[in-house]
C-alpha cells in the first residue's frame, strides 16, 4: 500500500511556519489536545495541537554537531546502522563528547511505520498491509519488529567496546539509538495517509481521522509528532542548523 502525495489544504494556512521568527514557533500545550475542534480528515494539526515547544528545543539546542537523517524506508535496521556509525564515528573518531552531539531521525513516508507501537501494528495489521514479516514467525508482523532491544532489554550492555557484539553500538533496535539520545520525529501527514489506506483496505467502520488519532496516540515512547515532515526538515536545517543526510 503506497503512501500518497499530500494534496490536502495548504499547510502554511494552518501551521503558519512562515511567521516563525528566528526559527522559533509559538508554544503549545501538547500534540494531543483533548478538546480539539479539528474537523475530520484535517491532515495538518494547528499549533495548539502539537508539541511545538519540544520542537523549538531542537531548534535552539546548542551542540557541536547537529545531524538530521531524512528517512523514508521502513527498514529499521538500515536506520540504526547509519545512526550508530554516525554517533560512534563522531565520538570515537573525532573525539566529540556525546553530550555535544544531537541526532534527529525524521521518519516520513513508509518510515512513519517505525514510529508506531505494537498495539498499532497489531490492531491495524500493518505488517500485512505493508509487507513486513516478523522474523520470529515468518508471518506478517503484528508488532514493531524494529523497536525493542533483545540485546539489553534492561538497558545494561555487557561491553562498551564498539566492536563487541554485546555493545550498544551493535544493538540494531530503535530503542538502542533512543538510548543514545536520538530524537525520532513522526510525520502527521503520513499518519493520515496510512490511516486512510488502512480504513479502505480493512473496510473499517470508522473514519480516517479516528484511525489517525489512534495511531498518533500509539506512537513509540519519546517520538515527537510534527505536522508535516517536509516542512519540519527545512526548519531544522535553516533555523536549527542541522546537517542534512538523506537515507
Amino acid at each position: 500500500m503506497p503512501i500518497p502525495r499530500v494534496t490536502r489544504r495548504n499547510f502554511l494556512s494552518t501551521a503558519a511556519f512562515g511567521s516563525a521568527a528566528l526559527g522559533l514557533l509559538p508554544h503549545s500545550a501538547s500534540a494531543e489536545a483533548p478538546n480539539s475542534s479539528r474537523s475530520e480528515a484535517d491532515w495538518f494539526p494547528s499549533q495548539t495541537e502539537w508539541d511545538s515547544a519540544s520542537f523549538n528545543n531542537l531548534l535552539r539546542a546548542r551542540r557541536t554537531v547537529k545531524q538530521l537523517f531524512d528517512v523514508t524506508a521502513s527498514d529499521g535496521d538500515m536506520l540504526t546502522a547509519h545512526v550508530h556509525n554516525a554517533l560512534t564515528g563522531l565520538e570515537r573518531g573525532f573525539g566529540i563528547p556525546k553530550e555535544k552531539i544531537l541526532v534527529v531521525a525524521a521518519l516520513r513516508s513508509h518510515a512513519t511505520l517505525l514510529s508506531l507501537d505494537d498495539y498499532a501494528w497489531k490492531k491495524y495489521q500493518l505488517g500485512a498491509g505493508y509487507k513486513v514479516k516478523d522474523p520470529a514467525t515468518g508471518k506478517p508482523a503484528e508488532r514493531n519488529i524494529y523497536f525493542a532491544s533483545t540485546l539489553a532489554p534492561d538497558g545494561k550492555y555487557a561491553s562498551d567496546n564498539p566492536n563487541d557484539p554485546r555493545s550498544i553500538e551493535l544493538d540494531t533496535s530503535l530503542q538502542a539509538i533512543q538510548r543514545r539520545g536520538v530524537q525520532l520525529l513522526c510525520c502527521h501527514a503520513a499518519v493520515e495517509a496510512i490511516a486512510g489506506y488502512t480504513v479502505e483496505w480493512l473496510k473499517l467502520p470508522v473514519s480516517q481521522e479516528t484511525v489517525a488519532r489512534d495511531l498518533v496516540a500509539h506512537r513509540l515512547p519519546g517520538v515527537l509528532v510534527v505536522p508535516s515532515m517536509v516542512s519540519a526538515i527545512p526548519m531544522l536545517e535553516t533555523h536549527g542548523r542541522f546537517a542534512y543526510l538523506r537515507l
